[in-house]
């Protein structure tokens, strides 16, 4: 299948993701078109991908890297999806004197207790790979990791997935989790007639505070009659995105790229967005061409801003045709997937000591 890897390397990736579907799931739903490819990276990079099954979140990241570092001299390279995962796989290197090479996927390093340890253990990772261009300035310039160890690539979205699907449009929507600000956002449309649905993943045993669940809307009190709530499967919500004459993605203050997921997905679809303006949403949306950004935590201005392009539709029209140029010129996962694969060649490239 298009994407195998031909090169002879070998790789290990670990990633967050709980009770990962075997391959031939995963195969079966790219070719019945219910969700975005799976197969891409670990064909390319050829690599066996390590998951956390069902154990509690800390065994989970512990029993990863313990069985990565285990399984270590039968890779060219580890790599590891998230910095609870990187940080852990390179403090264990460390502390083993490990020469494996290792590459760590990481995009929010700036909280305190992140940074600090990054700055300890980065000797022990050989490069950094990041989709935000925020975070790549806080390593370089409060952590002081030489930017030739931090490479920038475009986050990517599967743009074969998400695609333009000519549906009427009878609705706007709002989407995802993570440092989402659906209050304001309720507030806002509480003064509009405009109907919007809201799509959460329901999981009220989740505890972050970064994390917005249907629970947590819900305890704020009723919604308004034009706000529905749901959770939504990949098809499900695709079909949302394109009922949806544009996307809203209310933020709280944040200095990574919350919010820039769905930003790419609504975009790949050919829809605009609105989002609101943090320090760390800034490598994606172009105000005015393919969205517009609101001032955070401003109920007055998001609405103001959801009226204007509920009554202009043909400039929301235009943005999102807009939005998805900009998808197939710089965010594909196929674009993605080469930048990350050829970043791993150039390691295993480099000489070195023989691994221990």
């Amino acid at each position: 299948m298009d994407g195998v890897n031909y090169s002879g390397m070998k790789t290990l990736t670990l990633v967050a993701e709980l009770g990962r579907p075997d391959r031939r799931e995963l195969l079966r739903r790219e070719l019945e078109d219910e969700g975005p490819r799976g197969l891409l990276f670990e064909d390319s990079l050829n690599s066996d991908m390590l998951d956390g099954g069902v154990r509690r979140r800390l065994a989970r990241y512990l029993g990863q890297v313990l069985d990565a570092y285990r399984r270590r001299r039968g890779y060219d390279a580890v790599l590891t999806w998230g910095e609870p995962l990187s940080l852990l796989f390179a403090l264990l290197l460390k502390l083993t004197g490990s020469r494996t090479r290792h590459l760590a996927l990481m995009y929010w390093v700036s909280p305190r207790g992140k940074a600090l340890f990054l700055k300890a253990v980065h000797s022990h990772i050989d490069q950094i790979i990041t989709w935000s261009s925020v975070q790549r300035e806080v390593a370089i310039e409060r952590l002081g990791i030489p930017a030739t160890k931090i490479t920038l690539v475009r986050h990517p979205v599967d743009q074969r997935f998400w695609r333009p699907m000519g549906a009427a449009t009878d609705t706007i929507c709002a989407a995802g989790n993570e440092m989402r600000d659906y209050t304001t956002l309720i507030t806002a449309m509480r003064d509009l007639t405009i109907p919007c649905e809201i799509a959460v993943r329901n999981d009220p045993s989740c505890t972050s505070r970064r994390l917005t669940t249907m629970d947590t809307i819900l305890r704020n009190g009723s919604l308004p009659a034009n706000v529905t709530l749901g959770s939504h499967n990949y098809p499900e919500l695709r079909a949302l995105y394109a009922r949806s004459r544009f996307v809203v993605i209310p933020l709280l203050p944040t200095d990574t790229d919350n919010g820039i997921r769905v930003a790419l997905e609504a975009m790949a679809m050919g829809k605009a967005v609105i989002c609101s303006r943090t320090r760390g949403q800034v490598d994606v949306i172009e105000e005015g061409k393919t969205g517009l950004f609101v001032p955070p935590r401003d109920p007055r201005a998001l609405g103001q801003a959801i009226q204007y392009l509920w009554d202009h539709p043909e400039v929301a029209d235009r943005m999102g045709m807009a939005g998805r140029q900009r998808i197939e010129q710089r965010h594909t996962l196929d674009q993605f997937v080469n930048s990350v694969k050829g970043i791993v060649e150039q390691v295993i490239a480099e000489p070195r000591l023989a691994p221990v």
